[in-house]
C-alpha cells in the first residue's frame, strides 16, 4: 500500500522519501532535492533549500550524494557534504562534471553569455573539482539498505541524465524532464534532441502512481503528469514548425533566427545574454536535425527551405 503524501516545512514526504522544494525555482542554480531516509542516508541533487541543506550538512549524517546529471543547478551545494559523503553520478556524465569540461562543452562560442555566467556561478557557489566515488547506469539500484531506488536513464538533456524510480512508494523522479511551460532545454553541446524525444516517449509509457520533477513544488498523479508531459513533448514539433515557417518567408542566418523569439520571448532575448545563448544553441540543433531530414539546407551561412 502506497503511503500518504505528507506536507513538511520544506516540501513533502512520501514514506521514507522527503522532497525538498527549491525556494526560488526561477533562478538557474536552484532545483528540488530529495532526502532518502535510510540507514544509509542519501541526498539527491543538493540545490534546493540552502538553509535546510546547510543544517543537514552540519549533522554529518548524509552518507551519499547523488547527482542526476552534471548541470550546476543540481549540484550547487555538493561541497557541503564532501568531507563525509560518497558521491554518485551516471557514467556518461562523469567526465562533464569537471569545470574545464563543463565550460568546454557548454557552448561552441567560448565567450558567450552562458560561459561567462557559468564562470561566475562556479566561483560564487564554491563549486570545486568533482569527487565521485561511484558511477551509475541504466537499471542500477542506489546502494541503500532499506528500499529499492532504480536508475532510469533518460538521455538528451545531457548524455547521462537519469531519473529515479522509487519502487516502495511507486514514484518516478524525472529530474530535468521538468514539465515547465517553456518546454525541453538542450542548450549544451552534448545535448541531443533525438535522445530527448526518445526519453519522453519512454516516460509516456512508464506507469506508476506518482511523479516528481526537479522544478516546481508538487507531486503529480499519472493523469496530470501525462497532460503536462504531452505538452512538454509537443514543444519539439512546435519549434520545428516555427523555424520552417520563418524560413518559408525568406532565407535567414542563425543570428537572425535567434532573435525571433521562437523559444524564449523576443524581449527576453534582447535583455538577457544567457537566454540569447540558449536560444541560439537550441535553434542550431533544430536546424541541423531538419537538415538531416532534408527539410532545410545551409548555403553560404544562410538557412533555406527546400
Amino acid at each position: 500500500m502506497t503511503p500518504n503524501i505528507l506536507s513538511t516545512e520544506n516540501g513533502a514526504k512520501l514514506g521514507d522519501v522527503e522532497f525538498i522544494w527549491a525556494r526560488n525555482s526561477k533562478e538557474f542554480f536552484f532545483s528540488n532535492s530529495i532526502l532518502i531516509h535510510d540507514s544509509n542516508p542519501t541526498l539527491v541533487d543538493p540545490s534546493a533549500n540552502f538553509s535546510y541543506l546547510e543544517h543537514l550538512a552540519s549533522q554529518k549524517r548524509i552518507q551519499q550524494v547523488v547527482n542526476t546529471h552534471y548541470h550546476v543547478d543540481h549540484r550547487s551545494l555538493n561541497s557541503l557534504f564532501r568531507r563525509h559523503a560518497n558521491y554518485l553520478c551516471h557514467e556518461l556524465d562523469k567526465p562533464l562534471m569537471s569545470m574545464d569540461n563543463y565550460l568546454k562543452y557548454a557552448d561552441s562560442e567560448t565567450n558567450s553569455g552562458y560561459v561567462k555566467w557559468l564562470k561566475g556561478i562556479f566561483s560564487s557557489l564554491d563549486i570545486k573539482e568533482p569527487y565521485f566515488n561511484q558511477t551509475l547506469k541504466e537499471g542500477d539500484l542506489l546502494p541503500l539498505q532499506g528500499q529499492e531506488v532504480q536508475v532510469i536513464h533518460l538521455p538528451g538533456h545531457t548524455p547521462g541524465h537519469f531519473g529515479l524510480f522509487f519502487k516502495d512508494i511507486d514514484l518516478l523522479f524525472t529530474s530535468d524532464v521538468d514539465l515547465t511551460p517553456l518546454g525541453p532545454w538542450y542548450a549544451n553541446i552534448p545535448s541531443n534532441i533525438d535522445n530527448f524525444i526518445a526519453s519522453l516517449e519512454r516516460l509516456l509509457s512508464f506507469e506508476c502512481s506518482y511523479y516528481v520533477t526537479s522544478h516546481g513544488g508538487r507531486i503529480y498523479d499519472r493523469e496530470h503528469f501525462l497532460k503536462k508531459l504531452n505538452r512538454f513533448y509537443d514543444a519539439f514539433g512546435k519549434r520545428d514548425a516555427q523555424l520552417l515557417e520563418s524560413l518559408k518567408d525568406r532565407p535567414k542566418d542563425l543570428p537572425e533566427l535567434s532573435q525571433e523569439g521562437i523559444i524564449y520571448r523576443r524581449l527576453h532575448l534582447q535583455k538577457d545574454p544567457l537566454k540569447a545563448s540558449f536560444e541560439r544553441q537550441m535553434l542550431e540543433k533544430h536546424l541541423k536535425r531538419l537538415q538531416g531530414q532534408a527539410l532545410v539546407f545551409l548555403e553560404d551561412g544562410v538557412w533555406n527551405v527546400f
